[in-house]
């Protein structure tokens, strides 16, 4: 099969997944390379004898997981102590297609030599030879802790002692280096000596100006990091050392925009993976010391230096910083540009590069932001002041925008559904920024969810999970049967808009039509209704093997929606893709789950309204007692009544 899994990725895939769930077998396989497979033998690289005989004392858990999850037979498994002969495939110039070539890459390289070994070579459309690329390239780095343990020596040693470094956790991903490397994908900088990840002194240096300069004097920066301007020239104090992880954490990740402007025009649902490397929760030693000798008796510069630093590296280094990447997440302070909130999230499961290995993503938190804002700004603005506002505000390649989010996620390992709990943060360049972004997030969790399964309450279908809930906490709208708060809510959410810019003009466009989806609009062609869901049960209380389908998990709108081939998602032929949508066409309809003191309720959005099958649906709910709080439409006009008023 063209999409087959290679004995490689299998390889890959299980080693990753017992690391990720802290098993035994994964703390032993960690430093593990992929050596081969010639059915049934399976041949694994250690970069140790110690390492080597604690994996060989595992052979028969080894095989029983690789023959019962991954379906690899392997009678027998060849344990080698030292680094593997990679094995690289090019497609030469006068091949067909299908033809390849052997090259074979120096022993014990690291990871630079293993990335461009073949990049002369690389095919401009291989997909998946890129990305065996970039798995050789984390493989080799797997087998650099020697030399990570040794520069973390060298550091102690150049800063003369542990009180000159800073020891810095990055909780997700960092990425240092930008848009460079081969071809279009993302690469991370790797040291021109070692060949491994590092974050230069340089950029170090910068993180530690940029915020010095906003929180201490210029004369203070000059004197202790220096000045580079013509004849007023000062020579630092304090000098920063390239800082290294302290353990390999080179990992493959992804960025998958979901939507994209057609002809500057339309936006339009098409997502695109790309993969690139990055640093997944690195650990890093950073030394600094003085710049000469003269200056030996300076703890009291290096700890200003220090301080200045550890504050940048909470603030965030690298690229990618507004979507969560490299924020070393200590104890933040709370200001009036900086606020955090308590979430709770049930799901079908968060995942990035593999899909078997869950991952909680700020950046798909900041992604359904970004939804959001263009479901309000572009039944605001016209398209080129909405896209004008939304790279201002968002940033773009290269160009840091006005908001950014991180996330600090407590650990968990519950599975089926997945579990996550902890702080999202929120940080702006002014105050107008923050309240727009606070907005948004209070927005996408009244009406939605996020990442998989966003547009639907969390529940079992054909016994597999889908959709999701998360809460803000204490940050849940009431069921008011005038739908008052919910209308000062919208009236609130259009003034944070009208603070940055004026309203001028409008999208005016329909969200397309199943194959061709277009961004959804909260314009008049817009409903959202509310209904009651007396009998349903909290994600947290459910028993999901008996119950996870039943009505009382899925609440009145879902069930509605599931319980009528007119509206529901089309799939095996049956279904209306005009409404649920389908395979590659996400609903026109999002239903959230809203679970308060008082009543359990629904809100459930429905997109394009005048289409003639969601009209329907909208008149079903109705019928069924929903409450409609946008728009705000005068009694007996469209068909559709005022909102129902408590008896």
């Amino acid at each position: 099969m063209k999409n087959q899994k290679s004995e490689a990725d299998i390889w890959r895939d299980f080693v990753q997944t017992e690391v990720k769930s802290k098993s035994k077998l994964g703390k032993i396989l960690e430093s593990s390379q992929y050596g081969g497979y010639n059915k049934p033998e399976l041949t694994i690289y250690f970069p140790d004898e110690n390492s080597r005989k604690a994996a060989q004392g595992q052979t028969e858990a080894i095989k029983k997981k690789l023959r019962e999850q991954y379906r690899l037979l392997c009678d027998r498994i060849n344990f080698n102590s030292g680094s593997t002969t990679s094995t690289i495939v090019k497609n030469t110039p006068v091949s067909r297609a299908n033809s390849t070539s052997v090259l074979r890459a120096p022993k014990n390289h690291n990871p630079l030599q293993a990335l461009y070994w073949v990049e002369p070579n690389l095919p401009e459309t291989d997909a998946s030879q890129r990305m065996s690329i970039l798995r050789e390239t984390v493989a080799a780095e797997q087998g650099c802790n020697q030399i990570y343990t040794k520069l973390y020596q060298r550091t102690l040693q150049l800063a003369n002692g542990k009180e000159n470094t800073v020891s810095v956790s990055f909780n997700w991903r960092m990425r240092i280096g930008g848009t460079r490397g081969f071809r279009e994908l993302l690469l991370p900088v790797l040291h021109p000596i070692f060949g491994i990840p590092y974050i230069p002194a340089s950029t170090l240096k910068g993180a530690a100006r940029a915020w010095a300069r906003e929180n201490d004097t210029p004369a203070r920066v000059q004197e202790l990091l220096g000045m580079l301007n013509g004849r007023n020239a000062k020579a630092a104090k304090i000098e920063f050392l390239d800082a290294f992880p302290t353990k390999h954490c080179l990992s493959i990740d992804v960025a998958t925009p979901q939507w994209k402007w057609k002809d500057n025009k339309v936006m339009m649902y098409g997502p695109e993976p790309h993969p690139l490397l990055s640093l997944e929760q690195p650990q890093f030693l950073i030394g600094l010391r003085p710049t000469s000798r003269q200056n030996s008796d300076c703890q009291d510069d290096l700890k200003t230096v220090k301080s200045w630093l550890e504050n940048a590296l909470n603030s965030g280094i690298g690229s990618r910083v507004s979507s969560g990447y490299g924020k070393a997440l200590g104890t933040i302070p709370i200001t009036n540009t900086r606020k955090s909130y308590d979430f709770e999230l049930w799901t079908q499961g968060m995942y990035g590069s593999n899909p078997q290995i869950p991952e909680f993503r700020p950046s798909a938190v900041r992604g359904i932001l970004r939804y959001w804002f263009r479901a309000v700004a572009l039944g605001l603005y016209d398209v080129p002041n909405c896209q004008k506002l939304e790279e201002e505000i968002f940033g773009n390649l290269g160009k840091q925008g006005k908001i950014s989010l991180s996330t600090k996620v407590n650990s968990s390992d519950k599975k089926d559904p997945c579990f996550y709990a902890g702080k999202i943060y929120l940080e702006a360049t002014e105050i107008k920024y923050l309240n727009l972004a606070e907005k948004l997030l209070f927005l996408a969790v009244q009406l939605g969810g996020v990442g998989r399964g966003s547009r639907r309450p969390l529940h079992l279908l054909d016994r597999r999970m889908r959709g999701c809930h998360w809460e803000i906490v204490g940050k849940d709208l009431p069921l008011d049967y005038d739908g008052e708060q919910w209308r000062k809510f919208f009236t609130e959410l259009k003034q944070v808009f009208q603070a940055i810019k004026t309203p001028i003009g409008s999208y005016a466009v329909s969200p397309g039509r199943p194959g061709a989806k277009q961004q959804d609009v909260l314009d008049k062609n817009a409903q959202i209704w509310l209904l009651k869901s007396p009998s349903q049960i909290h994600p947290e209380k459910v028993n999901w093997q008996t119950d996870g389908s039943s009505s009382k998990v899925r609440g009145a709108g879902l069930e509605l929606l599931y319980s009528d081939t007119r509206f529901k998602g089309q799939g095996q032929g049956q279904g209306n893709p005009n409404v649920g949508g389908k395979l590659g066409t996400p609903s026109f309809v999002w239903i959230k789950s809203i679970f308060t003191d008082s009543l359990p309720y629904q809100v459930i959005t429905i997109f394009g309204s005048d289409y003639p099958d969601r009209k329907e649906f909208a008149k079903e709910l109705k019928n069924q007692g929903a409450i409609l709080v946008f728009p705000e439409i005068p009694p007996n006009k469209s068909g559709i009544s005022s909102p129902i008023k408590k008896k």
